[in-house]
């Protein structure tokens, strides 16, 4: 029994680290994300498992044949599912919802929290964990959270868009294809075995490098967000030279973290993490402003001009202070 939660939720934390390192200029609340990985472990798996019982049986005596519960029904309930809590993200949380990349975070965490439970009911039903973990926790390991994650950055692209059809059709759009994305690698496993495995992988894997391309492109447009905006907050004041040289570096912003830690304890690296977190933060509520987000709190930009050289101060008296707590 250990062995094979082992098994399910090992690889999902590895996962769920890359994702979270995904990441890398703004980080997602850490409330917001367990919510998110919560919904997909729990309730929606739940949800899913009692929507599959009850709809499979009059498909699979249906001219579709006994598999199209599997290929067919499957994927679109459980993609279902788990787009609403990205739908709840979305609409209740849109001020920490800044664009396509903070939908992948949030939907492959949602898909990493459905699979490792699946997962776990699999290996604990099966016994013998060793083959079924290759498949289920490595080869297709990421396949929940790349599937959501398809929906994520629709919802993502849509942040800033006016027009409600628009909207209304890309996140469908997003929706049906993490569905036909789902349905394929169902279809191709069971129809095809080891063939239509590889070529499965072979279709995801190339799904995941256009979802990573996004993430790419998402770190070069956040990182102008915050050289643009942060500059004239240089000239005034605000922030010194070296904290625009360390938010706008994932390397430096690390190192003057680990240098917090070392010089200070615990308390001086919180201190450095919430310096870094409201400079950066500032910088995404001026883009936001600038583009006429309705969403955006104009409060919080002076807000944060008053909290950064209050937490920069702090830091310079706690300087040589170590403290764990």
């Amino acid at each position: 029994m250990v062995g094979a939660i082992s098994a399910a939720v090992i690889p999902t934390i590895i996962y769920s680290l890359i994702i979270w390192w995904l990441d890398r200029y703004e980080k997602e609340p850490i409330m917001l994300i367990l919510a998110a990985f919560f919904w997909g472990a729990i309730p929606a798996i739940v949800l899913a498992v009692l929507f599959e019982l009850v709809f499979s049986i009059p498909i699979e005596q249906s001219p579709l044949g006994p598999n199209a519960a599997n290929w067919g029904l499957a994927p679109a309930i459980e993609e279902g599912l788990k787009a609403i809590a990205l739908a709840g993200l979305f609409l209740l949380a849109r001020s920490e919802f800044d664009g396509p990349l903070d939908g992948i975070v949030y939907g492959a965490l949602i898909g990493f929290g459905f699979s490792m439970t699946e997962n776990t009911l699999y290996f604990l039903s099966y016994g013998d964990v060793g083959n079924l973990f290759w498949v289920r926790s490595v080869l297709f390991g990421i396949n929940h959270g790349f599937f959501t994650s398809i929906v994520g950055l629709a919802f993502g692209a849509v942040r800033y868009e006016r027009s409600p059809r628009l909207r209304i059709l890309t996140i469908l759009g997003g929706l049906l294809l993490a569905i036909l994305f789902h349905a394929a690698h169902n279809f191709l496993t069971t129809a095809f075995l080891a063939a239509g495995m590889f070529f499965s992988w072979l279709v995801q894997s190339c799904g995941v490098l256009v979802v990573l391309a996004v993430a790419v492109l998402s770190w070069r447009k956040e990182l102008r967000w915050l050289q643009n905006e942060l500059c004239d907050e240089v000239q005034v004041g605000t922030i010194d030279l070296e904290d625009y040289r360390a938010v706008t570096s994932s390397v430096r912003r690390l190192r003057r973290e680990i240098q917090a830690l070392s010089s200070g304890g615990v308390v001086r690296f919180r201190h450095m993490r919430h310096l870094h977190y409201s400079i950066t933060e500032l910088a995404f509520c001026k883009s936001k402003q600038r583009m006429a987000d309705r969403y955006q709190d104009c409060d919080s930009i002076e807000r944060l001009r008053r909290e950064i050289p209050a937490i920069r101060q702090h830091l310079e008296r706690t300087s040589g202070v170590w403290a764990w707590f």
